[in-house]
């Protein structure tokens, strides 16, 4: 079974990471790396892209945002 990715718009995308303690220039940074694309016509951010660049924030713990982070090699 294929789970389809899910989008973020940039609302929701910003209430995210600021509920999580990032300032505004940490926002948009993460934004920037992460997105946007279009998706019928508005731009949208790939909600696994944006919740994997801010898991890697040194002061979350890596659950807060719901996914692990991958161990160090």
């Amino acid at each position: 079974m294929n789970v389809p990715p899910r989008y973020l718009d940039r609302a929701t995308a910003v209430s995210l990471l600021a509920v999580q303690g990032f300032n505004t220039l940490d926002i948009e940074c993460i934004l920037d790396l992460t997105g946007p694309i279009l998706r019928q016509g508005a731009p949208v951010w790939p909600a696994a892209a944006v919740e994997r660049l801010a898991a890697r924030a040194w002061w979350l713990a890596p659950a807060e945002l719901g996914i692990a982070m991958p161990e160090a090699a």
